[in-house]
């Protein structure tokens, strides 16, 4: 059984801490997270189909892989910091904020 199963798995993760963190941009956030997948989809196997092309062979496409993992790997580390930080200054960071237009809103559609 090849990854590809395993790595959609990690979705709904990702999903849930961009909406969590996000407050009400969570709709852009959303759609920033899918189409960074989506890109991450298209590029990876159009650098490897460029290094294959150029010389490499077959096996340049598990490095690939490997470089694209690194690199999703140090952008979780540096979230994980850069969260980290921003809580220590503000405890609150992170909380979703149930705003007044909002609560007008709903009670409008009751």
């Amino acid at each position: 059984m090849d990854g590809t199963p395993r790595v959609f798995l990690t979705n709904p993760a990702v999903n849930s801490r961009v909406f969590g963190s996000l407050g009400e941009t969570r709709t852009l956030g959303g759609a920033v997270n899918i189409a960074a997948f989506n890109l991450g989809i298209a590029v990876a196997p159009w650098v490897g189909g460029l290094l294959i092309d150029a010389g490499f062979g077959l096996e340049v496409t598990a490095w690939v892989g490997a470089a694209f993992a690194v690199a999703a790997l140090g952008s979780t580390l540096l979230d994980r910091f850069l969260t980290r930080r921003h809580e220590a200054a503000d405890p609150g960071y992170g909380r979703t904020v149930v705003s007044s237009r909002s609560e007008e809103v709903t009670a409008a559609h009751r």
